[in-house]
């Protein structure tokens, strides 16, 4: 118990108190955003949270509800790369109501896809 509560105040800490979310592509499944308050930006390489608000709630990997994930991510603006390292699930819209999960992974950047959400992400904050 007492390992969950050090990681959730982790968690909690590093997630920005008044993020200012920017929309960057939407559909009727989902709508993506970015917290233009960058955690880092270091020769072409920026890290930030980005999110995904899902129309409809959608089943986690727990079989638990949710609407919302937060990712933190990395974006290589000079080799137009990619990837997420943490992403923390949410009940509700827009990262609030109840912590479903969260789960942290060896950053991997891979190549962006023409086309694709992170190509938009990359237009919007590579600039």
């Amino acid at each position: 118990m007492k390992k969950l509560l050090t990681t959730l105040v982790t968690l909690l800490a590093s997630v920005p108190a008044s993020a200012a979310w920017v929309s960057y592509q939407r559909n009727a499944d989902n709508e993506e955003l970015f917290d233009s308050s960058f955690i880092s930006r270091e020769q072409g390489v920026i890290k930030l949270w980005t999110m995904t608000d899902h129309a409809q709630p959608i089943t986690s990997l727990e079989g638990q509800s949710l609407q919302s994930e937060k990712f933190l991510t990395t974006v290589d603006c000079n080799n137009r790369k990619a990837g997420s390292e943490k992403v923390i699930k949410y009940a509700g819209r827009r990262g609030e109501g109840a912590l479903i999960s969260t789960m942290e992974t060896t950053l991997r950047l891979t190549t962006v896809r023409q086309g694709s959400a992170d190509e938009v992400l990359l237009s919007q904050v590579c600039r």
